[in-house]
């Protein structure tokens, strides 16, 4: 299999920034090692890798440092060592202790290429089937750097997909995300990052859909009671969403085609169908809008919409005349998407 041309960018790009120490991608490549072969390899060095700063961390090996361009892991099980001073009185052995921080130092800052390189696998894995042609601008070098410094601390495998997505978004068409999103990630809680998702799965045609009229809440008593105003001013506070403090923003939605009135959304893997005879109808709603950090991160995740929502938009759209029809969606290799099995609701 060729590998893509995206692809091919995100390795020169991180090759030439020396994003990362532990990936030379290039080298491997001339080797003209197997490309499952290859990924078995890069791997089993990140897998024995970690387990040698385990080693570090724990105590039970040191790294011998003579050659610096080839350090050497050297196992501690001798016997202990202790002060022969004759003091009885507590006592700081200076020599061991500096040996101590400074192989902790070289066992965490090996952990943040580990980290890294890990995050740089998932963005190629992610590039590697998209026939996308790359744009001709780059990167910005700043960018990288920030993307680097916040990839580095993260060890969690859920982080590391994320920043692995967020690079590779990058790769292909630069300037998608912002250095204030990749802040933000970085300093996102776990409750927070929660909330944000579960507050993405009451997505749909990009917005929070409250109804069709100007309204203080849903009318509905699951999603009032998920979506209430608390949580959704907290989303707003953090910048994720705005309008919440009033009753709602007033859009419409005009047809995609001069025919008849067609409008799209997908979701979950799925197609919605909204269609009308009359070219000049509008659909109009009632909603919450994502800010522009709002729908980079929005870009990022993939929810599930919630069920008892997705009926009740359903339900906002037909009071206003027209029919829904749902479908599986089809991705094309050529980036084309079309439906299949679609059904009137």
């Amino acid at each position: 299999m060729s590998i893509s041309k995206l692809a091919e960018k995100l390795w020169e790009t991180v090759g030439v920034k020396g994003v990362s120490a532990l990936c030379k991608p290039g080298q491997i490549r001339r080797e003209g090692i197997a490309s499952i072969e290859m990924e078995r390899k890069k791997m089993l060095i990140l897998a024995q890798t970690e387990m040698e700063i385990e080693e570090i961390k724990s105590g039970k090996a040191i790294v011998s440092l003579n050659d610096f361009n080839n350090p050497k892991l050297i196992s501690l099980e001798g016997p202990e060592q202790y002060d022969n001073s004759g003091k009885m009185e507590p006592y700081i052995n200076i020599e061991n202790l500096t040996k101590e921080v400074s192989t902790q130092l070289i066992a965490r800052e090996i952990q943040k290429e580990v980290n890294i390189a890990k995050s740089i696998l998932i963005a190629e894995n992610v590039l590697l089937s998209d026939q996308t042609q790359p744009k001709d601008e780059n990167v910005e070098d700043d960018w990288l750097l920030r993307w680097r410094d916040s990839a580095a601390m993260s060890s969690s495998e859920k982080l590391q997909q994320l920043w692995g997505s967020i690079l590779a978004g990058e790769i292909k068409s630069p300037g998608t995300y912002s250095l204030r999103t990749i802040e933000f990630i970085k300093n996102l809680t776990q409750k927070e990052a929660s909330n944000i998702q579960k507050l993405f799965s009451y997505i749909l045609f990009g917005r929070i859909i409250k109804g069709e009229a100007l309204s203080d809440n849903f009318d509905n008593e699951h999603i009032d009671k998920e979506l209430t105003f608390n949580f959704l001013s907290n989303m707003q506070a953090l910048g994720v969403i705005a309008g919440a403090e009033s009753m709602g923003l007033s859009t419409k939605f005009k047809s995609n085609s001069k025919e008849s009135f067609k409008l799209h959304c997908i979701y979950n893997e799925k197609v919605m169908h909204v269609v009308h005879d009359d070219p000049n109808k509008l659909l109009e709603f009632n909603v919450l809008i994502l800010t522009p950090l709002g729908k980079e991160l929005y870009s990022l995740c993939t929810s599930i919409i919630d069920s008892t929502y997705l009926n009740y938009v359903i339900s906002v759209i037909k009071k206003q005349g027209f029919k829904v029809i749902i479908g599986d969606i089809v991705k094309h290799s050529d980036g084309i998407m079309t439906s299949i099995n679609n059904v009137e609701v």
